[in-house]
C-alpha cells in the first residue's frame, strides 16, 4: 500500500505531512507507527515529526490537524508545524480565503497569511509555576525554572549556560518532568538566544511553541515588552502580544515530495 506524503520546514523544523481526508495505507495504517520508522534520518524520510492533514469534528473548522512526535507520541501542539500545514493547505489550493482554523488537541487556531509569513494566534499561554532544581535534586546545578502552559507544557530557564549544560541537563529535565525544555539567553533589546529540547525528539533547530513559552517568561522577568525576536539555531520568530494573546509570525517552506510503499 502506498503513502503519499508532502515534507515542509520552519526554521530547520521538518514535518512529514500526510493528508489522510482520504484513505492511506490500508485499514491498519497507523500514523503513530509510520512516525516512528519514517522520522528516522538514516533509513527513512528524515523529520522531527509527522502531521496529519484530517477532517475536522464541526464546521467551526476548517481543518484538524494531528502532531505526531518521532518517536511515535503525539503532541498537542506546534507553532512551526502548524505554518508548515497551513503552507500545505495553501500551495494545494484546498481554502481561497486568507485565514484558515484548525482544530489541534489544544484547542482552536487560527493562521493568517500574511505576504510569505503565517501568523499565527497562539492563545494565551499560562504561568503555572516557578521552581528551582537544585544540587540536592541530583542536577548538579541550580535552576531557576518557569513552567509555561501554551497547549503543550513548557520548562524556561534564562541564564548564559554553555551548550554542555543544556545538552546534558535538558533532556533529563524533560524526561524528569515530561516537558519541552527551552534555555533561554538575552541577547540584545528584544532578542532572545534559545535552544530547544523537545519531548519525543530531542534537540530541534526551532520551536514555536517554545518562542511562546518564552515570550511571557522573560515579560514575566522584565526582560522585553510587548514584541521581541526568538532566535533558533535553524533562525528567527517574530512573536508579540495583543491584549492577553500571544502571536507567532513566520514562513514555511516545502522541501519535497513523494510515496512510500509499507
Amino acid at each position: 500500500m502506498k503513502v503519499w506524503f508532502s515534507k515542509y520546514e520552519a526554521l530547520g523544523n521538518d514535518f512529514i505531512i500526510i493528508d489522510l481526508r482520504v484513505p492511506q495505507g490500508g485499514e491498519n495504517f497507523s500514523p503513530y507507527e509510520f512516525a516512528k520508522k519514517y522520522c528516522e534520518r538514516r533509513f527513512g524520510i528524515g523529520a522531527d515529526g509527522v502531521i496529519t492533514l484530517e477532517n475536522p469534528s464541526s464546521e467551526e473548522f476548517d481543518f484538524k490537524m494531528r502532531i505526531i512526535n518521532s518517536d511515535g507520541s503525539e503532541a498537542e501542539m506546534s507553532g512551526n508545524g502548524i505554518r508548515c500545514l497551513a503552507k500545505y493547505v495553501y500551495d494545494m489550493n484546498l481554502i481561497s480565503k486568507d485565514s484558515v482554523v484548525f482544530e489541534t488537541k489544544a484547542g482552536p487556531r487560527v493562521v493568517k497569511k500574511v505576504q510569505d509569513n503565517f501568523e499565527v494566534d497562539m492563545g494565551k499561554p499560562k504561568i503555572k509555576d516557578k521552581f528551582f532544581l537544585r544540587e540536592g535534586d541530583n542536577w548538579g546545578e541550580k535552576f531557576e525554572c518557569i513552567e509555561v502552559d501554551v497547549g503543550n507544557p513548557h520548562v524556561v530557564i534564562f541564564g548564559d549556560y554553555p551548550r554542555e549544560v543544556f545538552l546534558s541537563f535538558a533532556p533529563q529535565i524533560s524526561k524528569s518532568k515530561n516537558v519541552n525544555v527551552e534555555f533561554a539567553k538575552i541577547e540584545d533589546k528584544n532578542v532572545i538566544k534559545v535552544w530547544v529540547w523537545e519531548r519525543g525528539v530531542g534537540e530541534t533547530l526551532a520551536c514555536g511553541t517554545g518562542a511562546v513559552a518564552v515570550f511571557p517568561s522573560a515579560r514575566e522577568k522584565k526582560l522585553i515588552k510587548n514584541e521581541a525576536e526568538i532566535s533558533f539555531k535553524g533562525g528567527n520568530i517574530k512573536v508579540k502580544q495583543k491584549d492577553e494573546k500571544v502571536f507567532i509570525e513566520g514562513g514555511a517552506n516545502f522541501v519535497f515530495s513523494g510515496y512510500v510503499e509499507i
